[in-house]
């Protein structure tokens, strides 16, 4: 039995069995939705996963044909959700500090500029055949404007641009980032309070602060659940994650930090220098 919770712990779910497969996608949807350079997703039988409490704050979102996703209303976090078909569910796993390592990366063409995957784990462009999944169409990248990045949400209500060069980049294994964003870690970008403008869609933004944080604060979509920029007016700093990019921000993550905190299951395999903590500044 495994179980897991969303980031402010209103939705909680066990799996009752090792899942039967497991993936680091990184598609353009996932990054969306997470905020990240892939989402990790488990894949277990309709009989091998149950809820342990209320389901009332889940929102859906049909993001695909074939594809409705799942989310906590309240915290924004990604949580398990069934095929249409009802015969297997997924579950997202950030949200599990225990887990089988997974077994491919895919969708591995719409890796994000600013992220390189790296280590053996097998690769697919799409999902593996023997899955017996079909390929969906992927989000589209934009093509590339001249002038300030550019950023959306996975539905295109909040869109973004970031009008300044990033001041630093890195991946946070903290376990706040991991239920928070439903991956294997957060990959957030910063810059200046000012340095992010909304362009469209700031009124269907959502927060939400985890009690006993001096500053941790998820904001993402009301529609959609994507994670987007938050601006920190006492640290004069919005963070941005990564993963609601739509253009390469000409800089990348250059350290892992609180590994100390990291999921079992997820294997650092770049050569980014790792600190047990935050460092020191």
């Amino acid at each position: 039995m495994n179980e897991g919770h969303c980031l402010c712990g209103s939705l909680t779910w066990e799996i009752l069995a090792e899942p039967y497969a497991m993936y680091n996608c990184h598609c353009r949807m996932c990054q969306k939705v997470h905020g990240n350079a892939f989402g990790t997703y488990c894949f277990v039988y309709a009989d091998q996963f149950r809820w342990t409490g209320s389901t009332d704050t889940i929102v859906d979102y049909e993001s695909s044909p074939v594809l409705i996703r799942s989310s906590c209303d309240i915290c924004g976090s990604v949580v398990p959700y069934s095929n249409k078909e009802g015969n297997h569910w997924v579950t997202p796993g950030g949200c599990h500090g225990h887990m089988r390592k997974p077994d491919y990366n895919i969708f591995v063409t719409d890796s994000s500029p600013w992220y390189t995957i790296n280590g053996d784990m097998p690769r697919r462009s799409g999902y593996p055949e023997e899955s017996g999944i079909p390929t969906v169409e992927g989000l589209p990248a934009p093509e590339k404007a001249e002038g300030h990045i550019r950023g959306s949400c996975l539905c295109g209500v909040v869109t973004y641009q970031v009008t300044e060069s990033f001041q630093n980049a890195h991946h946070c294994h903290c376990s706040r980032c991991r239920y928070g964003r439903a991956a294997a870690h957060s990959s957030n970008g910063f810059v200046s309070y000012d340095g992010v403008q909304y362009l469209s869609g700031e009124d269907r933004l959502k927060s939400y602060k985890v009690p006993d944080a001096q500053y941790f604060t998820q904001v993402f979509c009301e529609v959609c659940s994507s994670l987007m920029p938050r601006h920190d007016a006492e640290r004069d700093i919005t963070v941005i994650p990564m993963g609601s990019l739509d253009d390469d921000p000409e800089i990348r993550t250059f350290q892992h930090i609180f590994v100390d905190h990291k999921a079992r299951w997820h294997d650092i395999t770049d050569g980014l220098p790792q600190h047990p903590e935050k460092p020191a500044i």
